[in-house]
């Protein structure tokens, strides 16, 4: 073997790894587990969104000047009268 084929053989790898990225060899051989994380991230941000939109409509029906005194809360525990 010539010493410009081994030389090229020996840093391909790290060459690669580097124009490409450290994450793109991982999710090449795993793509499974590449959707499953980006399910569980846009799961976790949908619940994020829901979450602060809730207190967010809560916080404006409590402060509105229209109605002030026609504020009820509600427990969202499950129980309640």
């Amino acid at each position: 073997m010539d010493p410009t084929r081994a030389s090229r053989m020996a840093t391909s790898g790290r060459i690669g790894n580097v124009l490409t990225g450290p994450f793109s060899s991982n999710s090449t051989r795993h793509p499974g587990l590449a959707l499953a994380a980006l399910a569980a991230t846009g799961l976790v941000a949908a619940v994020q969104y829901e979450r602060s939109s809730l207190k967010r409509n809560e916080r404006l029906q409590k402060n509105s000047p229209e109605n002030p005194n026609l504020y009820v809360s509600v427990d969202r525990s499950g129980g309640g009268i």
